[in-house]
């Protein structure tokens, strides 16, 4: 996996929600290591911000916060191809490598996570192409390979290395490595 050296600590538990915006998007920024023009930190700071509009209660403030919002972020998607719906937790750490043909739909994406271009995150369709509403979670400390699919109901393990191009449709224990279509445990 990725060194996060220069960055902050993992000894600093709190999470998202207790570290105040200007803080988080500081982090955000040297994850993505300091990379103004980074499509991930674009994506990461446009999504925590995005978590953050939902706390405004007055509705004066809100309108134009949430239509800017929605500005930013439909450009993230399309000018970089990266899609991080507001309605998947984030965590601090998440570090987005590369850009195009994102998809990271999940119910929650952990701290420290690693995630590289072609990712699909998502929930599956039935035999009958309607959409399944279960999303996988994925865990703190895992490293997500080019082109792998996380698809359903599963879970990803603390610490889990899902390799390039694998396909998820089981859960994953923690620190395991996934490889294949469909992806296996590699015993370790």
């Amino acid at each position: 996996m990725a060194s996060n050296a220069g960055h902050t600590p993992k000894s600093d538990r709190r999470s998202a929600d207790e570290l105040s915006l200007l803080e988080l998007l500081a982090e955000d920024f040297r994850t993505h290591e300091s990379e103004f023009t980074s499509p991930g930190f674009w994506a990461v700071a446009t999504h925590h911000v995005g978590e953050r509009i939902d706390r405004v209660d007055a509705p004066v403030l809100r309108a134009p916060l949430e239509a800017l919002h929605k500005v930013v972020s439909t450009a993230v998607d399309w000018v970089w191809g990266i899609h991080l719906p507001r309605t998947t937790k984030l965590g601090r750490r998440v570090h987005i490598w590369h850009f195009g043909s994102t998809m990271l739909n999940a119910r929650s994406i952990g701290n420290d996570v690693h995630i590289r271009h072609d990712t699909t995150v998502g929930p599956v369709r039935g035999a009958d192409g309607t959409k399944l509403d279960a999303l996988p979670v994925i865990e703190d400390d895992v490293d997500l390979g080019s082109g792998t699919c996380v698809m359903g109901s599963v879970t990803v393990g603390r610490g889990a290395v899902i390799c390039a191009n694998s396909v998820v449709l089981e859960p994953v224990p923690p620190g395991a490595t996934v490889f294949g279509v469909p992806g296996r445990i590699i015993p370790g």
